[in-house]
């Protein structure tokens, strides 16, 4: 690292050096800096083309370079902002950021290394940088998506049991439509994990259910590595049990949907009575609210046998699925 030296001010002690060395900032920072100061511009005029969000990243990145260069990520790294985005610096540079030595702040954890989404905000940051340098850049290959279990997964039996325990109380005729629907959305929520979103625009035309097949074509809605692509439709199967359940909503659909007036519903989720709006599509924030009223009754009986808070059923949705999906990558991935 390069250094320049300082006079030092009138008021400090005359018998000390007149001269004092102080590192200089590194040319390959300060041009980043420039960069950066074109992001913090667009951002100001134009959110859309550099969110807030996107720019805290891109300074986040930029702090992490700020101290990865001291560390070596090679012996010219510092020299130029070409330098610092060549392959061996990056290389270096996610090294460090994957072990968990470019953190600007103590943390309590046992695991100090970085998710894999964090590696992918990294190389994403620093595409946008060496695009808006006009320096070539060649991308490390992305990690894959993961999700790191936020619940057990077994909290998701215990809404299953739940459910099924709420539907012995009544025989089949004389079961209420909310609790056959509930036997049916939650088992579309364990086959497939969808969003709320997603949940909400199901059509009664995405089931196939006959004696040989039971799927349900679901279109993913666009998220994190996915944004501004045109989602595919998938075509995912069902469980027997799931099929079964939704064949019993779907007659009880039948029924709600003749007491309306004007034009019929083609959404698969409707709401039931006693909702004044019997029989009009559900809405995500009503199947937010239908899945936490279902997890509160289920923590009100874990609160009963004394279980510690962090072993709570969630009373998020988007939690459970998240818990859901990183199991089913984890058994994939054994597989």
């Amino acid at each position: 690292m390069s250094l320049t030296a300082r006079h030092l001010p009138a008021s400090e002690d005359r018998t000390a050096p007149t001269l004092r060395a102080v590192p200089s900032t590194a040319p390959a920072l300060r041009e980043l800096e420039r960069v950066l100061d074109v992001f913090r511009t667009v951002n100001r005029t134009a959110k859309d083309v550099v969110s807030d969000s996107r720019l805290q990243q891109l300074e986040w990145v930029a702090g992490e370079l700020a101290l990865a260069i001291p560390l070596g990520l090679t012996e010219t790294a510092g020299d130029s902002l070409a330098e610092l985005l060549a392959p061996d610096a990056v290389h270096a540079y996610l090294l460090y950021g994957r072990g968990g030595h470019l953190r600007s702040a103590p943390i309590v954890a046992t695991d100090p290394t970085s998710y894999d989404t964090s590696e992918r905000i990294r190389i994403f940051c620093l595409e946008r940088i060496a695009d808006q340098a006009r320096i070539p850049f060649e991308a490390p290959d992305l990690p894959p998506w993961g999700l790191r279990p936020t619940v057990s997964p077994q909290m998701a039996d215990l809404i299953t049991h739940h459910l099924d325990e709420e539907a012995g109380q009544w025989t089949e005729v004389d079961r209420p439509d909310v609790i056959v629907r509930g036997l049916a959305m939650w088992g579309v929520m364990r086959d497939v994990m969808p969003r709320l979103g997603e949940l909400e625009s199901m059509l009664v035309d995405d089931l196939v259910l006959t004696a040989d097949t039971r799927t349900l074509t679901l279109v993913r809605q666009p998220q994190g590595g996915l944004r501004g692509k045109m989602p595919e439709p998938e075509t995912l199967s069902l469980s027997i049990d799931t099929a079964r359940r939704l064949d019993d909503w779907l007659d009880r659909r039948t029924k709600l949907i003749t007491r309306l007036q004007g034009g019929v519903p083609r959404h698969l989720w409707l709401s039931t009575p006693p909702n004044p709006d019997a029989g009009v599509p559900i809405l995500r924030r009503g199947i937010s609210k239908w899945y936490k009223k279902l997890a509160d009754a289920v923590q009100v009986k874990q609160d009963a046998n004394d279980v510690s808070e962090e072993h709570l059923v969630p009373t998020r949705w988007e939690t459970m699925r998240r818990t859901l999906l990183a199991q089913q990558q984890a058994a994939q991935s054994t597989t």
